[in-house]
């Protein structure tokens, strides 16, 4: 049996676990999110880059892992490169899908929602260079998204009025595709379509889960005769670097972690 972890600043992450276990159903899931230092999208890249090679490679020590997940666009863009040189187990990033929403397009507007930081960093303009050249792009950057997906799985309401101010420039650019360019956003997918449904909003979740099963295969973690199943294995945890809520802890066992763990961790905030 095949174990992965996940790595986000926050629950971002679990929207890809959908599609990680219909690809890769008999697998144990290690998911750490950094609440303590959430949002990353605001913070300084290199200080985010030395917490979270610290953080993964921990992460890593601690358990048998058989691929990592940086299931974070903002730190996906920061710290890949130095992940892959200290850390031997495969990394895998998440990688806003700008080729897909320029292929998609039908009136060649496209909108990319990210953090700030994946917003205004040079790979996402080398992406847009690369695959959108012909597309008008609006690009929205937000942190407040984040602290709003993570609300909504701790049960609180959406704030339709804000959520609507901050998608607004994609409506007057009349986009007819937005890329979800941070984890956290498609946790939002059913507000987001409420109210624009004119506009196809995509994410890179099944795109990471079939490059996890290539790369699982490749290394023989995956076994052929995996059992279908879509819950998670009694050795999935669910790690905190801060104590969480009860109705995020309740939402999160609701997926089906067994365990709930703070990460402890001696790194300095």
């Amino acid at each position: 049996m095949s174990c992965i972890a996940l790595f986000d600043s926050g629950v971002g992450g679990l929207s890809i676990l959908p599609a990680i276990k219909q690809n890769i159903p008999n697998t144990d899931i290690i998911y750490l999110a950094d609440h303590h230092a959430a949002p990353y999208g605001n913070k300084d890249p290199k200080w985010l880059n030395t917490r979270i090679l610290e953080l993964v490679s921990q992460l890593d020590k601690r358990h048998n892992l058989d691929a990592i997940i940086i299931a974070c666009n903002t730190a996906s863009t920061i710290c890949l490169e130095g992940l892959r040189t200290t850390i031997n187990t495969p990394i895998i990033g998440v990688v806003p899908a700008v080729k897909t929403a320029a292929h998609l397009s039908v009136n060649q507007s496209i909108g990319i929602l990210a953090t700030p930081s994946t917003i205004n960093g040079t790979y996402l303009q080398s992406l847009i260079n690369d695959f959108a050249s012909q597309c008008n792009v609006t690009k929205v950057g937000s942190t407040e998204l984040v602290t709003m997906s993570e609300k909504k799985l701790s049960q609180q309401p959406i704030n339709y009025d804000t959520l609507h101010t901050i998608i607004s420039p994609f409506i007057e650019a009349r986009c007819d595709v937005v890329v979800l360019g941070c984890t956290h956003f498609p946790h939002l997918i059913e507000e987001l379509t409420k109210l624009a449904p004119h506009i196809r909003w995509i994410d890179s979740a099944d795109a990471i889960a079939k490059r996890c099963v290539n790369v699982l295969t490749d290394s023989h973690a995956l076994v052929a005769n995996q059992n279908v199943t879509s819950k998670l294995t009694g050795k999935s945890i669910f790690y905190s670097t801060a104590p969480i809520n009860v109705n995020l802890k309740e939402s999160i066992e609701s997926i089906g972690f067994k365990q709930t763990q703070t990460f402890a961790t001696t790194i300095v905030p």
